[in-house]
């Protein structure tokens, strides 16, 4: 679909997303798109950004989802990117109507916390975190980067559009590291109209660890770049603590203690992402899997001061947008539930006490997919499901002497399913 004129109007927007309805234009679970009134404010190739938008019964509350899909950093970067994922980088093909992810379902249940919230869904075409300011092409280059100003200018839209009460801000990696840098601009934008602001980082939870091969950029110098390439805007808090290296506000752990908003972290401890940007894309040997424990151990220390987060021990990245959110969980804890709980506790006031799940809820044992919700890892060659029994013994489990513990074969314990063999294994691991 091509992107409608510069100078399209707010009336245009709202006849886009109310005029069209019923189940043979669309499916009931869809989101039909709307494009910014401030036409200055646009993708990566200059085509309008916009969004994605529908109307739920609670009008009190409503829930904006960041797209996450990582980011390129200079113009060598950039043009790889333009060619591989040119949808990352315009809205050129943007369909009329896009089916909702699982956050922003209206179906209970796929999504019981806010089936019945208003839903805005915002495309990642910025590739810049949500922080670019950059509307001028850098010279040699057509790209701009203005992640930052689409967040704004959508919050401003949707106060056109009746937003009142409560705004949940979310995000899914990229998109996580933008809610982050974006939250307190957002509650700050909505104070005066009495809108009160959350947030949930899902997997942007990043460390500046070096890289584990010469051929992978760190992700130190993957910042340091953008950060001036997209003309980044992190919260000024954060820049004036690390005036000579304001790209570390782009790390999680280093922008956390800045933000005020009530913020909840997903974060898994053997995140995929974080691993691929050390260069441990497949681990196999021992040395692989003793990387994957250390950058395990540097996840968990990094979320010791977080007031709210939920960590499961997973091989995974990214949770929220999936059906299967819903099966993950920590010590029986459900993710829904502790986000549940979470929400009710920063809504409560006065005397209300609130008896729910932790607050903080980070997986015990210290072995990647330990935890039986875990989404299943696959061999990145063949597609097939890794039995557990051959994960373990590849990064340095003792399967003979565990099976000997438990008075079994030790084929007999590489055989058992995954269900059978974590319960057995957790006490001897």
């Amino acid at each position: 679909m091509t992107a409608p004129s510069r100078n399209a109007g707010l009336a245009w927007t709202i006849c886009v997303i109310l005029s069209v309805t019923g189940e043979s234009v669309t499916t009931r679970d869809s989101l039909r798109l709307a494009w910014l009134t401030n036409s200055s404010v646009t993708c990566n190739d200059g085509t309008s950004a916009g969004y994605y938008f529908r109307r739920g019964s609670n009008t009190q509350h409503w829930v904006v989802y960041l797209e996450g899909g990582g980011y390129c950093w200079d113009m060598a970067s950039c043009s790889a990117r333009w060619r591989r994922r040119p949808g990352l980088m315009s809205s050129s093909r943007w369909p009329r109507a896009r089916r909702a992810p699982a956050l922003l379902s209206a179906d209970p249940a796929i999504n019981p916390l806010w089936y019945d919230s208003n839903h805005i869904l915002l495309p990642y075409c910025s590739s810049d975190m949500w922080t670019g300011t950059r509307v001028i092409p850098k010279e040699n280059t057509n790209f701009t980067f203005a992640g930052r100003l689409i967040v704004r200018s959508v919050i401003f839209d949707l106060l056109e559009l009746g937003l009142v009460g409560r705004l949940l801000l979310v995000g899914s990696s990229a998109g996580a590291a933008g809610v982050m840098l974006n939250a307190d601009a957002t509650r700050r934008s909505l104070r005066p109209y009495g809108v009160r602001v959350a947030a949930i980082a899902d997997s942007g939870w990043f460390l500046d660890r070096p890289a584990k091969t010469k051929r992978s950029i760190s992700t130190d110098a993957v910042a340091r770049l953008g950060h001036s390439y997209w003309r980044g805007s992190p919260p000024t808090s954060c820049m004036r603590e690390y005036l000579d290296k304001p790209w570390l506000c782009y790390f999680g752990y280093r922008l956390y203690p800045h933000i005020r908003t009530p913020l909840f972290v997903f974060q898994y401890l053997f995140d995929s992402a974080q691993l691929n940007a050390e260069g441990v894309r497949a681990p196999r040997t021992r040395a692989q899997w003793d990387a994957v424990h250390q950058t395990g151990a540097a996840l968990r220390l990094s979320l010791k001061t977080v007031r709210a987060t939920f960590a499961p021990a997973c091989i995974a990245h990214g949770a929220l947008a999936r059906p299967e959110w819903l099966a993950i969980n920590i010590s029986g804890v459900p993710l829904p539930r502790a986000i549940s709980c979470w929400e009710r506790r920063f809504e409560a006031t006065g005397h209300d006490r609130v008896r729910c799940a932790p607050r903080r809820l980070i997986e015990k044992c210290s072995w990647p997919q330990c935890n039986g919700s875990c989404p299943r890892l696959r061999d990145p060659r063949t597609g097939e499901e890794v039995a557990l029994a051959a994960l373990l013994q590849s990064f340095g489990l003792d399967v003979r002497g565990a099976a000997a513990a438990m008075g079994l074969d030790a084929r007999q314990l590489a055989r058992m399913s995954r269900a059978e063999l974590l319960p057995l294994l957790a006490p001897h691991t």
